[in-house]
């Protein structure tokens, strides 16, 4: 992948065409099998803190789109996501503008990160950082070859601007999202074809979404272990039907196209829907999940715009309108899954 003449159209198109998955996984990273398993172990750390130590990082400004966020999302209309914890920094800037005009217009993503204390939580900060940015180094690698991709199919249509790779460089608007998912009690139902217990459906909102595969905890020990569930995990639903659970081996990461890249290639590159399924009951009671993922996405400025020639509706963004900003466009999309 780091060789730029290499071809691998035939891989982005099965990965993020019409009738992809959605998801490409990428092996062979260096130091990044052991920047997870340091990060995600702080994960269930963080979340194990007294209420009241981890309320100090909830930043209602940003929408909670900052520091703690715990119950304040919907896991569908109406339903309050509870199973979830989050916790949101970007892990490229601490402070990504000092205008304030800006930071009130787009706290979503203007606002200064907020990071827990040595006190509370050694080692935090540098272990969110250190594999936030490599996640978004290999992600600028993936993102040339897309654009590659792209181009092949629009030719001049497609302008410098939108490119995926610009994006991602210029991009002073990362966000990194560091998750635990609680254990579920038993007698909440988890185990439909459709259940999206831990995560509701939705699609990234961003560019392109970088994840890694999840770690489990048995609660009961403390002891990290293999998912006892199967069916549980990470699920796609693709445009030509069904669900297809998604296997992200350890030392691979993983990633995943955004309504932001939908909208700049017009729709030649595809967000594709995603949840996460709970361990079914009785385990579901004794078994936490923790994982990471970094949103890649525009500066908040910048005008989201098709390629010449492909309408709004070709576009196929619901909340998306024309002449939007990324700040604005990520309002929307915030404010539909906070119930705001």
């Amino acid at each position: 992948m780091k060789d730029q003449l290499s071809s691998l159209g035939e891989q982005i198109e099965k990965a993020f065409g019409f009738d992809g998955l959605g998801l490409v996984v990428i092996k062979g990273v260096p130091e990044f099998p052991r920047l997870r398993e340091r990060l995600l172990k702080l994960a269930a750390k963080f979340a194990d803190l007294p209420e009241a130590t981890k309320n100090k990082y909830v930043h209602e400004q940003s929408h909670y789109s900052f520091g703690w966020s715990h119950g304040k999302e919907l896991l569908k209309p109406g339903v309050a996501d509870t199973f979830k914890g989050s916790y949101y920094n970007n892990p490229q800037y601490d402070v990504p503008t000092d205008d304030p005009i800006k930071i009130q217009q787009s706290p979503e993503v203007c606002c200064p990160n907020i990071w827990p204390s040595e006190e509370d939580c050694p080692d935090f900060e540098n272990a969110f950082k250190d594999l936030g940015r490599l996640i978004v180094e290999v992600g600028t690698l993936l993102s040339h070859h897309c654009d590659k991709y792209v181009s092949s199919k629009l030719g001049e249509a497609y302008p410098k601007e939108n490119h995926l790779e610009g994006v991602i460089r210029e991009s002073k608007s990362t966000k990194a999202r560091l998750l635990h998912y609680f254990e579920v009690p038993d007698g909440v139902t988890v185990n439909t074809e459709d259940s999206d217990t831990w995560c509701g459906w939705h699609n990234d909102h961003g560019s392109l979404t970088g994840l890694c595969s999840a770690m489990f905890r048995d609660i009961r020990t403390g002891e990290f272990v293999d998912c006892p569930d199967p069916i549980a995990g990470l699920y796609c639903r693709p445009r030509y039907g069904g669900l297809q659970k998604i296997s992200i081996p350890k030392d691979c990461l993983a990633f995943q196209i955004g309504e932001c890249a939908q909208i700049h290639t017009g729709g030649v590159l595809r967000a594709t829907p995603h949840a996460v399924k709970a361990i079914n009951p009785p385990d579901s009671a004794y078994y936490s999940r923790e994982t990471f993922a970094v949103f890649m996405q525009p500066n908040f400025d910048q005008l989201l715009s098709p390629p010449s020639g492909v309408s709004v509706d070709q576009v196929a963004v619901g909340q998306y309108k024309e002449g939007m900003d990324f700040g604005k466009f990520g309002k929307a999309t915030i404010d539909y899954y906070y119930g705001m």
